[in-house]
């Protein structure tokens, strides 16, 4: 809809949006031909990432304990059988901000476990993990692998929002949107407003120019979204408003990006009782009783005569006169 604005509301109280504020921006829009409506949970396709699981932590590194118990043993069989399960832990769960380093250390072990049966998958390990974390000190007493670094190439990071954050190999890059990876296995982590919403290992390649992550998409107007007004960071929604109550009703200030207009206060007009409107008395024209008098006067009239038999012939008492001309006796000279 054109003239549909999506709304901020903003509160001490909370975020609950009481019923009157609710009646007062309804009226506000009604007034000015907008229709508001709340901001969406989050983005399309966010799923908010647990931040840490400390029993699974305490449980991982259980494991690797036992897995170096075993090895020290010479149970390189068992060894390896919990190693695998680790890995498939931590490649599952790479949310966890430790992910890089136990998966560093779950590496170092492999490579041990298979030093014996294959130096070359020892080798190829052992590659792996110093792409995850850099060089390593041998321990005591053991012969370190040969694991030269691999060199390092910068790449210009794809599919993040402006305001996301970066972790590579469980270190922050804040902002940045380039990184210097040798080729191999690494551990990032996308942040946004302090929440993991995407993380993974991910295989870089000798010959890969950029490193593309599949970080959910920011929506414009949604909740994610107009969280940077606290910021003052840019925001991605083209129209929107901020809403705050007041005494006696709200205030309303409508926005265009990151551009917010003055708080215009608000408030519902209190509905008049209802009262009938008079109904409209017309009186009867001039010339209309007179009409009736001289109507009323004639009918009398008209009944007085016809009680008297003026308009009776056939009555018997009634004197008549006739006219029967000249009588020439009657004329004498």
């Amino acid at each position: 809809m054109p003239n549909t604005v999506v709304f901020l509301w903003i509160s001490a109280g909370g975020l609950v949006f009481p019923a009157a504020a609710e009646l007062d921006l309804r009226d506000f829009g009604a007034a000015r031909g907008i229709d508001f409506r709340p901001p969406a949970a989050r983005s399309r396709g966010a799923t908010e990432l647990p931040a840490n699981d400390a029993a699974l932590v305490d449980a991982i590194e259980a494991e690797l304990e036992q897995a170096r118990t075993a090895l020290s043993a010479l149970e390189e069989g068992a060894a390896s059988a919990r190693l695998s399960r680790v890995e498939g832990q931590l490649l599952s769960h790479s949310h966890l901000p430790q992910a890089a380093f136990l998966m560093g250390e779950c590496l170092a072990l492999q490579a041990q476990a298979a030093r014996e049966r294959s130096p070359a998958l020892a080798q190829s390990l052992e590659a792996r993990r110093a792409a995850l974390e850099g060089t390593r000190a041998a321990a005591f007493g053991e012969a370190p692998l040969a694991s030269p670094a691999p060199p390092l190439a910068p790449l210009p990071v794809l599919g993040l929002a402006e305001r996301d954050m970066l972790e590579v190999d469980g270190v922050s890059v804040g902002a940045s949107r380039r990184v210097e990876l040798g080729a191999g296995l690494h551990h990032v982590r996308v942040l946004r407003r302090e929440r993991v919403v995407f993380a993974s290992f991910t295989e870089v390649a000798p010959e890969q120019e950029t490193l593309v992550l599949a970080a959910p998409t920011l929506q414009p107007c949604s909740a994610e979204d107009l969280s940077a007004v606290a910021e003052a960071a840019s925001v991605a929604c083209p129209r929107w408003a901020k809403v705050r109550e007041e005494p006696r009703g709200i205030g309303v200030a409508l926005c265009e990006h990151e551009r917010c207009g003055a708080f215009v206060h608000w408030q519902r007009s209190s509905p008049s009782p209802f009262a009938p409107l008079p109904a409209e008395r017309r009186g009867l024209p001039g010339w209309l009783g007179f009409a009736i008098a001289g109507a009323t006067v004639a009918a009398a009239g008209t009944l007085v005569l016809w009680q008297s038999g003026a308009f009776d012939r056939s009555r018997p008492n009634a004197a008549t006169w006739e006219y029967g001309g000249l009588n020439p006796q009657g004329v004498r000279f």
